[in-house]
């Protein structure tokens, strides 16, 4: 019988596309969030895409997550949020501290799995490419993760909400 792991292989190998019209809605202090399904085939996988933006704040930030349920693949766009790897990655990825954008890509935690479950957390990251802008981060993502390229301005960052 496959395990999690397995099925997540499975699904992260499939080409894959978005499904469904992108909504911003409002999540938490200010934050947006966007959910889109994704497909293998035309048909739902059972797994997501979830944006989460920060509109108000100087500095461009954002993380972009594939759930199946539990988060398999993440970009942290951020700064600030201080990074480090466990003391066993392997020698081809940075142990940290790091303070850059980074990503947390599923064939790096897939050992933290177990034969019935995800890893909670997705401990080991890499430092993404030298991206600057969100469309090519978002572009670069789906090329790593198998996901079709959407079509120009189906995800794109909200505008400010708020004046300064």
């Amino acid at each position: 019988m496959a395990g999690v792991g397995d099925l997540i292989d499975e699904m992260m190998a499939a080409e894959k596309s978005l499904g469904g019209v992108p909504k911003w809605q409002a999540a938490q202090r200010g934050e947006l969030r966007l959910l889109v399904p994704l497909q293998i085939d035309g048909v739902s996988c059972g797994a997501h895409v979830e944006v989460d933006a920060y509109p108000n704040i100087d500095t461009l930030r954002f993380r972009v997550m594939i759930f199946a349920p539990k988060c398999v693949w993440r970009i942290d766009y951020t700064t600030g949020e201080p990074h480090v790897n466990p003391l066993d990655v392997p020698s081809d990825i940075d142990q940290g501290p790091f303070d850059q954008p980074h990503y947390h890509a599923w064939a790096d935690n897939r050992r933290f799995c177990t034969q019935n479950s995800l890893p909670e957390t997705l401990p080991v990251a890499r430092l993404l490419p030298p991206i600057r802008q969100f469309d090519a981060t978002f572009r670069w993502f789906c090329g790593e993760t198998n996901i079709t390229q959407p079509p120009a301005g189906m995800v794109e960052l909200p505008a400010r909400t708020q004046l300064l």
